[in-house]
């Protein structure tokens, strides 16, 4: 791989948070913050003539995928969120699935889509509490945390270019490492 002729670094505030539905559009808009997920691959030791030697493993485990968003006045995106949640858990509607892919928008130095990382069958599992605090001296304006768990992700769009995924074989399904999802 040659050196990148590209010298512009990474911009922490040029990105864009979309779930494919149209359920979740004050979510998406209101959205301040989206960490990527870290990647881990697990080692296993070999004894071999009295040391361990380490050894690649063989699964990819994810961490959670971690969005904050303001919440309206209204709060209109905590209740869609809200309800995505307890419709999860009391499938409301039996034959509707309530996972839906996401795509994390990464634009470069001219705004424009530099990176798209997809985000496959993504679901919430935590959303944080809302403080309100009558004795502020400096109106801070309220923000939630969500942590949404898939089953895994991929580099869609590289500068432009679609990338196709490795060949890996069989997938694992998802989180038994307690991470958001399982590599493929």
């Amino acid at each position: 791989m040659a050196l990148t002729t590209n010298k512009n670094f990474l911009s922490p505030v040029g990105f864009g948070f979309k779930i494919d539905t149209t359920e979740f559009p004050n979510l998406e808009y209101f959205c301040t913050a989206v960490t990527l997920p870290g990647i881990t691959s697990g080692d296993t030791t070999l004894p071999y003539r009295g040391v361990n030697l380490a050894m690649s493993g063989d699964r990819m485990n994810f961490d959670d995928l971690s969005i904050r968003f303001n919440i309206t006045e209204n709060m209109e995106n905590y209740t869609e969120t809200f309800n995505w949640m307890h419709n999860l858990i009391q499938k409301k509607d039996a034959d509707k699935n309530y996972k839906n892919d996401a795509t994390l928008l990464i634009y470069s130095s001219h705004n424009n889509v530099n990176q798209e990382i997809k985000f496959y069958d993504v679901f919430p599992v935590q959303l944080s509490s809302v403080e309100f605090n009558a004795q502020g001296t400096d109106i801070e304006y309220l923000q939630a945390d969500l942590v949404l768990k898939y089953t895994s992700f991929e580099f869609a769009t590289i500068g432009g270019v679609t990338q196709t995924p490795p060949n890996t074989g069989s997938s694992s399904s998802g989180g038994a490492e307690g991470g958001g999802g399982s590599g493929y």
